[in-house]
Parts: structure tokens; sequence; C-alpha cells
């Protein structure tokens, strides 16, 4: 856990991620390890996707048939954690070997955001694609411009949740600056979808003894090799009773976000 406590708020390469989330896995000595992924249907994402299959996937998931791995998917407009998901992916995984020393269960919900590289330094939120310029995250521009559609509704509904319009907070140019607002934008909407799955599975009575690792992630779409932000880390461990939950990384208060570079790598930092 050490490794990927390390890489939090950092952007990092997509293998390295992935290689700290392995470690942090094996960590809990459990026989059974399972993952859910939550993606944006954007194919922007088959880095993440690829990336995720054979850096955590094939190494440590129970093979569904000779040679088969994979992880439960939920791939849709914006990366919207669907309430119920994790239940069903928990009960996949419940194999007879998690019985009596219980599984991992990792739930890794990635939202995105185009980060291409100028001369004025890294642009955020729109990309070259197919040699037109392109939006992305687009399902998160289309809620940031107001789009009534039911994805964005749900959208919408996650960033403001607890009382706290953070949508507004995001298009008030005095308390975001506008070039990182959709930066800002995917890092609350992995909270947010993290923060759902979370509550999710805390309602929930586990089929077998469960660690569950949820990881909130943004993607850095670029023209060269994709990076990640591991934006924090939720373990809800339900082997213990009550079931034991902390949390690790950072807010959902995009005003509070502060944006730092160590050489080219963006570092991300809350009051």
């Amino acid at each position: 856990m050490d490794q990927l406590r390390r890489i939090v708020r950092r952007e990092s390469d997509l293998d390295e991620v992935c290689t700290a989330l392995r470690y942090a896995a094996q960590g809990f000595r459990t026989p059974v390890v399972g993952a859910h992924l939550v993606l944006c249907s954007d194919e922007a994402e088959v880095e993440s996707a690829e990336a995720f299959q054979r850096g955590f996937a094939d190494p440590l998931l129970p093979a569904l048939a000779p040679a088969k791995k994979g992880p439960f998917r939920t791939f849709n407009l914006g990366g919207r954690y669907e309430w119920h998901a994790a239940r069903v992916a928990e009960h996949h995984f419940a194999a007879p070997d998690s019985r009596a020393r219980g599984k991992c269960l990792l739930i890794k919900i990635n939202a995105h955001v185009a980060a291409a590289l100028t001369p004025d330094g890294v642009r955020y939120g729109s990309m070259e694609r197919y040699r037109g310029e392109s939006q992305a995250c687009g399902a998160l521009h289309a809620l940031l411009a107001g789009v009534r559609a039911p994805y964005a509704d749900d959208l919408r509904e996650a960033f403001s949740s607890d009382g706290h319009d953070r949508l507004a907070t995001l298009l008030d140019g005095s308390r975001v600056e506008p070039a990182y607002r959709y930066l800002f934008a995917a890092v609350v909407s992995a909270l947010r979808q993290a923060r759902r799955a979370l509550e999710d599975v805390q309602a929930h009575d586990p089929a077998t003894p469960t660690v569950y690792m949820i990881v909130p992630c943004v993607t850095l779409n670029r023209t060269g090799p994709d990076a990640e932000i591991v934006c924090g880390i939720h373990l809800l461990d339900s082997r213990a009773r009550p079931a034991q939950a902390e949390y690790f990384g950072l807010g959902d208060d995009p005003a509070a976000y502060r944006v730092s570079y160590d050489g080219d790598r963006v570092v991300l930092a809350d009051r």
C-alpha cells in the first residue's frame, strides 16, 4: 500500500499505477483477487483499459476460462458508477477459496481529460482526434455546458450531492482558474463516483468476506503515451466487525485544488 500512497495526487505512467495497485492488492494476502473497472466509453480510454488488463487483471484475477481473465467492467458516458454494480462483481468473484480467508475486490473508477502539450504549456479539455479538434471528456464538457440528457443528469446529481454545488464552483472563474476547469472537473467526477461506489458496498452484505479497494483516477489523454493521476484510495474491510473504512487522498472541493509541476508531470494538492 505504501507504493500506491506515494503516487496519490501525482501524474504517473499507466503501467506504474497498475503495478502499485497490484502490489497493494497482493498485500492483503487473500486467496482471491477480483476487479471492477469503470471507464468512460470514449475510445481515447483504450490505453487505460489495456494497461489495466496487462498490469492487474492478467497477473492477479482468476481465470474465467483457460487463458481468459478479465475484470467486471462498466463502460458508459462519463465513467459513471452504476448502483449495485460492485455488488454483482463481488458475487462473481466470491469463489470457494474466499469463504474462509476472504478476497480483495479492486474497484478502479476513471474519469479522463485531454492534456495537450502546447508552446504555452498543457491545455486541458481538448485534443486532436482524427485530424480535428475534439473535447475530452465530452460527457463532462456537456455537463459543464448545461446539457440535459440522462447521462448528464446522472453526473449532475453526483456533482451536487451532499448539498455542495460543485458545478457552480467549477464555472466560477474567481474560484477555479479556467485553464484547469476540465482537469478539476475530471478529478471531482472520479471522486464522486468513487464515493457512490463506497456507499453502495457499505450497504451490502458480501457473499464472502471482502476487502474493497476503491480507487478514483483521472486519465490524461495525450498524443503520446497517456498518463494517470490516482486521486485517492478508499479501503473498506468487511472481514472486520464492524467493517473498517479509511480514506487517503484529495477532497472533492475544486476551489481547494492547487496545481504544481514536478518536471513535466502535474502534481495536485488541496487546502
